[in-house]
């Protein structure tokens, strides 16, 4: 199965874009470059001990930091050379978008250990099915280059109209978007180009003996005198028994301006890209403009880090969560799982803010809490006692 080769037995998705590029590429950069600024960090899930960041219950979902020298943790800062993670975010986001797959391939050196990720192409790829019916290799076309799947990380968007290894881009369910933006365009071209000549015909009474060579003469001449918008506003002159009928409105009854915003805000509600994102301060307020980015960042960009970071868990922290000898016992067992989460760009809320300032304040001795304001330490070591629900208490 290829996918996608870029015509999915419609229209090609590039000639209906064509007309609406500006706005699908303003929506699509928009996401990509919230989703830029995502990081992610490697931890070793723990029995009784660490820090626990994610939800669930605390005594069995506990989460340690590894070491900023640990490998992994490297790869996840710096994937190669060239590309920052930022780069490969934006990147994995623009594929996603446009065709629903994005792929990242693990680079491994002379001992098969994964030291960089580069981003690769996903515009017409097979996937090649081992025994077990799971995917075994990928071949990229037209080159067809083989990878193995242990190094491929995939992400796709998964819809159930695509098979199960493959994604769905949004730009494909906004090609009658499309469609409809091309007709009004092409409407306006047509318009304007012949301005002066609205769609009719010209009639003679029955009888009237108009040969097929006249009709024609008589068209052309109409056409070359009164057609194009520099001939906008010329009285047409028929000959006796001629009149015109008119077949269609004039343009002032379609609201171009008003067509085009409907399109465009139906482009970027298909990207689930507020308005306040490009500028657009048009009833927009400052409730519902913090309301509508929040929850851009919670059901777009959010989400799509959180799909980022289980296919680096799935396909990433595995190569490195090799067993240790216990020291124990002597055998092979597992550190523990490694995982990989992102960073949250959801701004915290003002409760759970002040909770954290009040718990951050408790271990704080009173000097320490002044010296951030910049006031100097109290006489007599009085500034190193602590503040515990209102009571000074002697460390």
């Amino acid at each position: 199965m290829v996918y996608p080769s870029g015509n999915f037995g419609r229209e090609n998705v590039t000639e209906n874009l064509r007309h609406i590029r500006e706005t699908v590429a303003a929506c699509m950069h928009a996401r990509s470059e919230a989703v830029g600024r995502g990081k992610f960090h490697a931890f070793t899930r723990v029995e009784g001990k660490g820090q626990r960041i994610m939800g669930g219950n605390p005594k069995s979902s506990t989460l340690q930091p590894i070491d900023s020298g640990h490998p992994l943790e490297k790869l996840l800062q710096r994937p190669n050379p060239i590309f920052d993670m930022s780069d490969l975010l934006e990147l994995s986001s623009q594929w996603l978008d446009a065709t629903g797959n994005a792929i990242w391939l693990k680079v491994r050196d002379g001992n098969g250990v994964v030291v960089e990720l580069w981003p690769a192409s996903v515009l017409s790829f097979l996937i090649e099915r081992g025994a077990d019916g799971l995917p075994e290799t990928y071949r990229f076309l037209p080159s067809n280059a083989l990878i193995p799947a242990s190094d491929v990380i995939h992400i796709r968007r998964p819809d159930i109209r695509m098979s199960p290894f493959f994604g769905h881009g949004l730009i494909s369910d906004i090609m009658d978007t499309a469609k409809a933006e091309s007709a009004v365009r092409l409407f306006q071209s047509r318009f304007f180009e012949n301005d002066a000549t609205p769609r009719a015909v010209l009639r003679w009474p029955a009888g009237a003996l108009i040969t097929q060579d006249e009709m024609d003469r008589l068209r052309l001449a109409w056409e070359a005198k009164y057609a194009s918008p520099n001939n906008a506003g010329r009285i047409g002159i028929l000959p006796d028994g001629g009149e015109v009928q008119l077949l269609g409105s004039g343009g002032k009854e379609l609201d171009f301006s008003k067509s085009k915003d409907e399109l465009k805000d139906a482009i970027r509600e298909a990207f689930r890209v507020p308005k306040i994102v490009f500028g657009d301060t048009e009833q927009v307020n400052l409730a519902n403009a913090d309301t509508s980015y929040m929850v851009f960042l919670r059901d777009v960009v959010d989400h799509s880090l959180g799909k980022h970071a289980q296919a680096f868990t799935r396909a990433l922290a595995s190569e490195f969560d090799a067993p240790e000898r216990s020291s124990d016992t002597g055998r092979f067992v597992p550190r523990g799982e490694l995982i990989i989460e992102h960073e949250s760009l959801l701004p915290e809320s003002e409760d759970i803010f002040m909770e954290r300032v009040n718990a951050l304040k408790q271990s704080m001795t009173i000097d320490e809490q002044r010296a951030l304001i910049g006031l100097a330490p109290l006489p007599d070591g009085r500034g190193s006692q602590l503040i515990l629900n209102n009571q000074i208490t002697s460390v």
